[in-house]
């Protein structure tokens, strides 16, 4: 494989953010806690004022108002620009209050256009889909499980390298240096932290090597093995990987400082739940979501044969949602968030290392983290798009671009008041630490004094500090302003005290010319210089500080095993199927027909 030949400049990233506009970094140094961003960021992605009236379904901008859906149909595709229009307008859409054919409570996400995806079950491993309905609370989980694209949980190993985890079973056995099958019966550690394997006999095995189970990329997969309450991995070599966790990272539950726990909740539109029945029965090409009008047409005709409710929205498309959530008991400004009523699990904290959950009760939360994925024209792998509220976590230093196309440096994120960081002003010791995971519906914490969150955005806009993000970007001080400068445009534009004021773009990311992902980042996967097929591009190290806390690269993550993007978790084997993208959409059971009151066809 060719590598690019690259002249990189070592430019810092990653400051994100609290954020009121109109106001300059001079004119709040006697109030601001942390940085805003950038006002004098060079004008790379902008949204004319004509356009964002287009953007309302009044036709003009008004306070909390309802926005129309990007037409993802007619998605241009032409620039990065427009991959981030699409991802701003389809978030002001989601969370615009719900009005006229949505119903006339709540907002968007919560409206019947939207679909609960339930939790995967224990023992058929399947999930439904939940119809949002008037007067129905949604239901939210307590934890989240990033998985790799074997449909494992990863880990990062100190390097910056990702790695799937197949979990050690009872009668796991290893290779010896005879290369034979022998089941382990236990792994010691002697007091240098060397670990020794030992058979069912206590005999010693030496040089062990794991079975890994996992087809898709083997050689980027582990295998787990307990000596006490730890876990060590080893790779198929028989290699010890390191992690800076000590276990798998992506099954960690995080808690704000207003002592919540994040919640999670995951969405798809009509679309995609009628386009998922027609492919689960034959009726619909399942090949790839859809992109186009006849795709579209296809899929509204067959669920009219069902007796389900016209999409108010089809040229939308097929959208998936995953969203997090805390508490507004004790969050400070809770005004600045989109809230919502849910239910959520309760706890029994009785034993200070061991919360098992209990129950279950009402709760306002308000919205931290969204990532909203939709296909378009023209790009059967999807759009990834990430946002965060303003005060979830601090970034890492980043750099943009001015008006007089200077490069500027922007320090971390220091200072109080961040949601997810207790210590913002501590930049170089230890972040992101997992001290809490989930087993099943019970919650494990390994240090009950050190419940205080660390997290920290290690790419504040979705790139590394040193390397060539994109073809359009040949800097990530370029990449970084695209997304600055939309963000500002946004918020400048949106009127009074519109809640989405609050939100931040983080960045969006996809593949050139909509070709399957390889699970590579541009520019080291590249087939040459100019054509990164399958290679994510845009913002193509994104990462959400909510959902992907414990599984971020270092911010100059400059080898090809260590850039790591969505699609290095959801590929398989470079295609489009909706399987080969979504980890939901196989184990999702298929809707029953005729549960909803028909709307009338657009």
């Amino acid at each position: 494989m060719k590598k690019l030949n690259i002249k990189t400049t070592a430019l810092l990233m990653g400051a994100l953010i609290i954020i009121f506009l109109g106001c300059k970094k001079n004119d709040l140094l006697a109030t601001a806690d942390s940085e805003y961003l950038p006002q004098d960021v060079k004008q790379s992605c902008t949204v004319s004022e004509t356009e964002f009236n287009s953007w309302f379904k009044s036709g003009k901008v008004t306070e909390n108002g309802l926005v129309e859906p990007a037409n993802s149909v007619t998605f241009p595709h032409n620039n990065n620009c427009d991959f981030y229009k699409w991802s701003q307008q389809m978030f002001l859409w989601i969370t615009s209050p719900a009005s006229g054919e949505y119903g006339n409570k709540g907002t968007i996400l919560e409206s019947p256009v939207f679909y609960n995806v339930s939790p995967q079950d224990p023992i058929t491993k399947k999930r439904t889909l939940e119809a949002h309905k008037p007067n129905v609370l949604l239901r939210a989980t307590g934890s989240i499980t990033q998985d790799g694209p074997n449909r494992l949980p990863v880990i990062i190993d100190k390097s910056g390298k990702m790695f799937e985890v197949e979990a050690q079973k009872s009668d796991e056995k290893v290779k010896n240096e005879a290369n034979k099958l022998v089941q382990v019966g236990r792994v010691a550690a002697n007091a240098n932290g060397v670990h020794t394997f030992f058979d069912v006999k206590g005999t010693i095995i030496k040089s062990p090597k794991p079975v890994i189970e996992s087809e898709i990329n083997p050689s980027e997969v582990v295998q787990e093995f307990k000596v006490g309450k730890k876990s060590i991995f080893l790779d198929s070599k028989g290699n010890e990987v390191q992690s800076e966790q000590g276990q798998a990272g992506s099954d960690g539950v995080l808690m704000g400082e207003n002592k919540s726990l994040v919640y999670y909740i995951t969405m798809v539109n009509d679309v995609y739940a009628y386009f998922l029945t027609g492919v689960n029965e034959g009726k619909l090409n399942g090949n790839q979501f859809p992109t186009t009008a006849s795709a579209r047409d296809s899929i509204v005709a067959y669920a009219k044969t069902k007796g389900w409710a016209a999409p108010p929205d089809p040229n939308a498309l097929a959208m998936e949602l995953k969203t997090s959530w805390v508490e507004v008991t004790d969050l400070p400004n809770a005004n600045t968030y989109v809230t919502i009523k849910a239910i959520i699990p309760t706890y029994d904290k009785s034993n200070p290392n061991k919360w098992v959950e209990n129950g279950q009760r009402t709760a306002k939360l308000a919205l931290v983290g969204m990532h909203i994925v939709g296909s378009v024209a023209g790009h059967p792998e999807m759009i990834w798009a990430t946002y965060e509220h303003e005060k979830n976590s601090p970034n890492t230093a980043y750099s943009y671009v001015d008006k007089n196309n200077n490069v500027k440096h922007v320090p971390a994120d220091t200072g109080k008041g961040w949601l997810f960081n207790a210590n913002a002003n501590d930049t170089t010791g230890a972040q992101n630490i997992q001290n809490m995971t989930v087993s099943g519906d019970t919650i494990l914490i390994k240090n009950p004094s050190l419940l205080s969150p660390t997290a920290r955005r290690i790419m504040a806009w979705g790139v590394a500090s040193n390397t060539v993000p994109n073809g359009e970007d040949k800097t990530p001080a370029d990449s970084n302003s695209e997304v600055i400068s939309i963000n500002n445009d946004i918020r400048n534009m949106l009127v009074g005290n519109d809640v989405r004021k609050n939100y931040l773009l983080i960045g969006a990311t996809w593949t050139f010319g909509g070709a399957g992902p390889n699970g590579n980042v541009y520019p080291y996967g590249a087939v040459n210089d100019s054509i990164p097929h399958g290679d994510a591009i845009g913002t193509g190290q994104l990462s959400n500080s909510t959902m992907e806390t414990y599984v971020q690269s270092s911010s100059s993550a400059s080898t090809e095993q260590t850039a790591i993007s969505c699609f290095s978790c959801h590929n398989n084997n470079n295609g489009v199927k909706p399987g080969d993208l979504s980890h939901v959409f196989e184990d999702i059971i298929s809707l029953p027909p005729n549960t909803q009151t028909k709307r009338i066809l657009k």
